[in-house]
């Protein structure tokens, strides 16, 4: 029964090591990282520059000197688009949020946004690219690894089951052998 069940792991446990897809498995990060699907803009200028996520019906905006890198705070930001035209509050230093109940809906939304700070003012253009959202009917992707760890399970059952058939045949075949013949 030794033997069986060495065996029996020897051949099955490769099996939990196969590699699936184009994925690297190297050495896992050190630090998780959190990761938004959230609709983005960038624009920069010689000035400014800012990153805009929407959030649900909210658009938040990140302000920055060019140069430096520096938050800008205490900026006055107008975002238009078309005939919708908002105000930005500042509810952190360097960081704004706009009602954008307009821009949460698909497509793309030509943005035009005027930066004003201390004596410098800067106009720029951005495009915020929505698409449908799961709620409005797309279908999230299935799960990708399910049939490459069904393969993997279903490949280890098999070779249990082959290296049990085996271990059962050598024994009745010793019992056989064994037997006194009259």
């Amino acid at each position: 029964m030794n033997r069986f069940l060495l065996l029996a792991w020897a051949l099955a446990a490769p099996v939990g090591a196969w590699a699936h897809g184009d994925e690297d498995h190297g050495a896992a990060p050190v630090a998780a990282v959190a990761v938004s699907a959230a609709p983005r803009l960038a624009a920069q200028t010689d000035q400014f520059e800012l990153v805009g996520v929407l959030e649900g019906k909210v658009l938040r905006i990140y302000l920055d000197q060019f140069g430096s890198n520096a938050p800008v705070a205490k900026a006055q930001i107008e975002v238009e688009s078309g005939t919708w035209k908002a105000l930005a509050t500042e509810v952190a230093p360097a960081v704004y949020t706009v009602p954008a109940e307009i821009l949460a809906l698909p497509g793309r939304h030509a943005l035009a946004i005027t930066v004003q700070a201390g004596n410098a003012t800067d106009l720029m253009d951005a495009t915020l690219e929505v698409g449908p959202s799961i709620a409005a009917g797309a279908r999230a992707a299935p799960h990708a690894h399910f049939w490459g760890e069904w393969a993997a399970w279903s490949g280890a059952a098999a070779v249990a089951l082959v290296a049990f058939s085996l271990e059962l045949m050598r024994r009745q075949r010793a019992r056989r052998h064994a037997a006194p013949l009259f």
